[in-house]
């Protein structure tokens, strides 16, 4: 970095900082690798002098990185904040209790059978289930599961159970509509294009991604999912991180989507700002560095990023993001700084995809 002594001191403290408060706990570091070893290796891949110094200053004042603490604060929050003032809302509508009485509501019979009939999914492995129903004690272990794909078994169980609590509320065994889940709410960690979660296939003329797999689920009613909610189910879908391009495709494309046993929306506990995205004007000497083909492996472009319908060189579907999740990086970031292992750049924040290129022995 050719920093003078008085540099060295500043920037060593620095960096010290940076990988005790945060960046060291990234998951996919390996033994003997930390933040500042790969910062190491990631900084001598450029030239000496002003690129070292941009990639430097870009991971000084650009990086965002959400810790598991920051993560967890967003899933303890997604309940009193998106869930509950919806529940509220209705149990006051359906008791006669005034809505600004938040405490009496809360005490109704109304809101702790509606309480109870919202059942909670993943929508993906970052969704944190587990979190999210340790950070809500009053929320039953038998409303919560980790995934969106339930078996018959698991929701037959949950169906049982939710009878057997909706009794044991009124004294009365509910039937009919009034022992099925009244609210489905899906949570995942992160979107950035919304790509992932719903798009419409021109041409094969199908809607594709999680939403439209689970609302399909959704609307069969004599199996599994669909078995187990009310005719005018409605279903929160909630991220607790998402960009501006995710909000803006997901909320074009979701009221088209086809769902005749109920209301779908879409909320977010952390909205990225606009200013978050890298911009060719505001961080010209960083696009500078990412457009230098050396810094750039052709095998990131695969078949899957395809959908997109960009190169991944500024991050899936044109992303741009500076972004780094504890547990793995994005691919919506720039490429330059989740490179793989595998590939012929060194990332900082080395990234592993799900659709990993299988190594030969």
């Amino acid at each position: 970095m050719d920093w003078t002594d008085e540099e060295k001191a500043r920037e060593r403290a620095r960096l010290e900082t940076f990988s005790s408060y945060k960046y060291d706990e990234y998951q996919q570091f390996s033994p003997g690798r930390r933040f500042i070893e790969s910062l190491a290796l990631w900084l001598a891949q450029f030239d000496v002098g002003s690129q070292r110094r941009t990639a430097y200053d870009f991971v000084c004042n650009r990086l965002i990185f959400f810790s598991a603490g920051e993560m967890n604060h967003l899933v303890e929050l997604t309940f009193p904040t998106i869930v509950r003032p919806r529940l509220i809302e209705t149990a006051s509508a359906r008791s006669g209790v005034a809505v600004d009485r938040i405490k009496a509501i809360m005490e109704t019979a109304e809101y702790r059978k509606l309480h109870r009939r919202t059942l909670y999914l993943g929508m993906s492995d970052g969704a944190r289930t587990d979190w999210f129903r340790r950070a809500n004690p009053s929320i039953s272990n038998e409303q919560v599961f980790h995934a969106y794909d339930v078996s018959e078994v698991k929701s037959s169980d949950m169906v049982d159970n939710l009878k057997k609590d909706l009794t044991e509320m009124s004294g009365a065994e509910p039937d009919g509509d009034d022992a099925l889940f009244e609210t489905v709410v899906l949570l995942d960690d992160f979107t950035a294009s919304g790509t992932s979660a719903i798009r419409y296939d021109e041409e094969a003329g199908k809607w594709k991604g999680k939403i439209p797999k689970i609302i399909e689920d959704l609307e069969k009613d004599d199996e599994r999912l669909g078995a187990s909610v009310i005719q005018s189910v409605k279903v929160i879908i909630v991220a607790y991180i998402a960009s501006e391009q995710a909000i803006e495709h997901i909320g074009k494309l979701l009221p088209s989507l086809p769902f005749t046993k109920g209301t779908v929306e879409f909320e977010v506990v952390c909205k990225l700002g606009s200013l978050v995205p890298l911009d060719e004007s505001r961080d010209a000497a960083f696009f500078d560095l990412m457009a230098d083909d050396r810094y750039f492996d052709p095998e990131a472009d695969d078949k899957h990023g395809a959908v997109g319908g960009s190169t991944k060189r500024y991050g899936y579907a044109n992303g741009r993001l500076p972004i780094v999740l504890n547990h793995n990086t994005p691919n919506n970031s720039v490429y330059i700084l989740w490179a793989e292992d595998v590939q012929t750049v060194r990332g900082l924040f080395p990234r592993v995809s799900r659709h990993r290129k299988l190594q030969q022995p």
